[in-house]
């Protein structure tokens, strides 16, 4: 029994170590990212906050949504990031649409920059639809 006990615990901090350095080289979403749309010069602002909350502002529309990022990149190296809209102001966004989204979930693609100052939000793993650069505004 104490053997079996004593192989637990080493599996467990075996288990700990490999989540620390996945953790360790994920890159951290957390901050403010901006970007500003080509085609009509809107705005959008992205604030990650490390308790897995996100607020959006698109043109008029405010959003609050809930996150979740994988821990280990796609093999493309993109990050899957699923959202949870909270609540949505409904205001007419960036991509002039006034629709209200509350409630609804849907999963983006995230590719980092080698610096991970900047990134790509795609909704789809291929990569065929992304916006961005969003770049992390460090004000």
């Amino acid at each position: 029994m104490v053997a079996l006990e004593r192989i637990s615990a080493a599996a467990a901090l075996l288990g700990a170590i490999a989540c620390s350095d996945v953790a360790a080289q994920q890159p951290s979403l957390a901050g403010t990212w901006d970007w500003t749309r080509k085609s009509n010069g809107c705005a959008e602002q992205y604030v990650f906050r490390d308790d897995r909350t996100v607020s959006i502002r698109s043109g008029d529309e405010r959003i609050e949504r809930s996150y979740l990022m994988a821990w280990a990149a796609e093999p493309n190296g993109r990050y899957k990031v699923t959202m949870t809209t909270v609540s949505d102001s409904g205001g007419r966004g960036c991509a002039d649409t006034v629709e209200g989204n509350t409630a609804r979930s849907g999963i983006v693609y995230i590719l980092f920059g080698g610096s991970g100052e900047t990134m790509l939000v795609c909704n789809s793993l291929a990569g065929a639809d992304c916006i961005g650069p969003l770049k992390r505004n460090r004000r």
